[in-house]
């Protein structure tokens, strides 16, 4: 294969004033392109012109023409199926979007908001006295009701200092999707000895487990988002290949290339 120039082949294709009469222009030429070349211009179809990719399913498109063309028919089943990974994280990521009322959080990028979220289940854990190791904030609490040296009035204005800023941090709205009451400081005064150790026990494990599971839900969205860029965003690599020693090496490394 020629070759070729991927900016100068990009902006032409970006350039196409009507992209669904150039992919059915495209079909009975298929045969004319080698696969590497195919591969490459239908990633380059898909970077300028994603929407038509979303509103025409280019893997039945071309479901005859690509029958002996293995990289370009990967090409779009990597395509669809990263697609389907994201709006699934969107979903889900929709309905973090809609409990957690934070804006300042909200206009970060993906990377930034994986990092802030980092530093949220790091002040969370420091909160209940587990981010470097140590005793645990409910088992110090258990330890404190039982001392009677320790004045309980002292025990109180500690846990709702903690549990101030874990409200402060998360918001109301988190806390009633966890389906985790919210009670005032006179409720919380009433309660059992007992009861407020269930109740701190319980905003740990549900917030702690929430974090863990959002901190992979953007690793996990932000992965796919990588994966899609880099498949739009093909890249010719120039190898000397004066020291290969095989065919089959040769044909390895030019599968790779593209």
């Amino acid at each position: 294969m020629d070759i070729m120039d991927i900016n100068k082949v990009s902006e032409e294709i970006g350039d196409i004033k009507y992209p669904v009469i150039f992919l059915f222009s495209l079909i009975p030429h298929i045969n004319s392109f080698d696969d590497q070349t195919l591969s490459i211009v239908l990633r380059l179809f898909l970077k300028h012109h994603h929407q038509i990719a979303m509103n025409y399913n280019l893997k039945y498109l071309f479901q005859n023409e690509l029958n002996n063309k293995y990289i370009s028919s990967n090409v779009l089943n990597d395509f669809y199926k990263l697609i389907g990974k994201k709006i699934s994280l969107i979903m889900v990521l929709k309905k973090w979007y809609e409990v957690y009322e934070n804006k300042e959080f909200w206009k970060l990028n993906i990377l930034d908001q994986n990092e802030y979220l980092l530093n949220v289940k790091n002040r969370f854990l420091s909160i209940y006295d587990c981010a470097k190791g140590g005793v645990p904030f409910c088992n110090k609490i258990i330890m404190w009701f039982r001392d009677p040296k320790i004045n309980k009035n002292i025990i109180m204005e500690t846990i709702i200092d903690r549990l101030e800023i874990i409200v402060k941090i998360f918001g109301t709205k988190l806390f009633e999707s966890l389906e985790i009451p919210l009670i005032t400081i006179t409720e919380f005064y009433q309660l059992s000895n007992e009861n407020i150790i269930k109740y701190m026990i319980v905003i740990w494990e549900k917030f702690n487990e929430l974090l863990n599971q959002t901190i992979k839900l953007f690793d996990s969205y932000n992965l796919v988002c990588i994966q899609l860029d880099n498949l739009i965003n093909p890249i010719l690599l120039k190898i000397n290949d004066t020291n290969i020693e095989s065919d089959t090496e040769l044909d390895d490394i030019k599968l790779i290339s593209y």
